[in-house]
């Protein structure tokens, strides 16, 4: 499933804004740091999962970077988080203990990077080297050793001569053997092309296939980790059928966009994972992990459905 510069040209883009926090969320988030540094993480047998896309400087007079997290505030959140006692693990180490029944400690969590830019390889891996931490990054295979921009990044600054390549541009092939012969970084997979695959599970079905394909004849990885293009379950993105062809072809697992700390009893093909962005601290962050999020955001929907009834 080869992708020519034509064909990219008339796939369907979803693109997003670039978010910022609404005063509400950033209320509740505050709220969940205290309670998460006056009483610690919340339940037992939970974990969680970061997730990154690009890693890079903002530039003056350039609109901001999409789904970005400079490199400074990458590693105060990094180290901010092993100095709180935060373990970081391998995502496929914890799946693998998940599967066996084995022990993952309550501050344990796995770092993941989508899509596969270049400013990871310059900017996220040498803290990652520097601070001994493992990191997966899922990859759309089909734009490695690309000198365009993803078809999907809604950054509008992406290709333009006014901002460094790195900070848009995909990976190199070399690059992620690189970093993956490390013995730190975990390539996976993250669809061939980054389509849009609601309600096409067959179309799923060849792209991972060629995803998978591209994976082992590249990096010699006979079975990946999977995450989903958009991701958001709600939406249709993620979930169901559509994690059901991920087991089918073979994937380790499927992770989501939804933000959700992840109990033992759940399918590794239900996993969410939290989005790491620029406004967190490691102490936001560490809220996030330790639950207090998800219980506050749980009991503000509880209180409007009472409301409503």
């Amino acid at each position: 499933m080869s992708v020519t510069c034509d064909e990219r040209l008339v796939k369907p883009v979803v693109r997003r804004p670039a978010r910022v926090p609404e005063l509400k969320e950033r209320l509740l988030l505050g709220s969940a740091t205290i309670l998460n540094s006056l009483f610690g993480c919340r339940g037992r047998d939970r974990f969680g999962i970061l997730m990154y896309h690009r890693v890079t400087d903002r530039l003056p007079g350039v609109p901001e970077p999409t789904w970005n997290v400079e490199p400074r505030k990458f590693e105060e959140q990094i180290a901010g988080l092993l100095t709180r006692g935060y373990e970081p693990w391998p995502l496929q180490e914890m799946i693998r203990n998940h599967t066996l029944g084995e022990k993952i400690p309550r501050q344990a969590f796995a770092i993941t990077f989508d899509d596969g830019y270049e400013c990871v390889y310059l900017n996220a891996w040498p803290i990652l080297k520097r601070l001994q931490v493992p990191a997966t990054i899922f990859l759309s295979t089909a734009y490695l050793d690309s000198d365009e921009p993803f078809p999907n990044d809604d950054w509008i600054a992406a290709g333009d001569q006014s901002v460094p390549a790195d900070s848009w541009r995909p990976l190199s092939t070399s690059q992620c053997r690189e970093m993956q012969e490390s013995g730190l970084i975990e390539l996976g997979a993250h669809t061939h092309t980054h389509d849009d695959f609601r309600g096409q599970p067959e179309e799923l079905r060849q792209d991972l296939r060629q995803n998978q394909r591209e994976l082992q004849e590249r990096f010699a990885i006979p079975s990946a980790t999977f995450a989903f293009p958009y991701g958001m379950v709600r939406e249709g993105f993620a979930g169901g059928i559509l994690s059901q062809v991920a087991k089918e072809t073979g994937m380790l697992c499927s992770l989501s966009t939804e933000p959700e700390l992840i109990a033992r009893p759940a399918s590794p093909f239900s996993w969410g994972r939290f989005p790491a962005e620029q406004h967190d601290t490691a102490a936001t962050l560490a809220a996030k992990l330790g639950g207090w999020t998800c219980a506050l955001w749980s009991l503000k929907q509880t209180v409007r459905n009472c409301r409503s009834q």
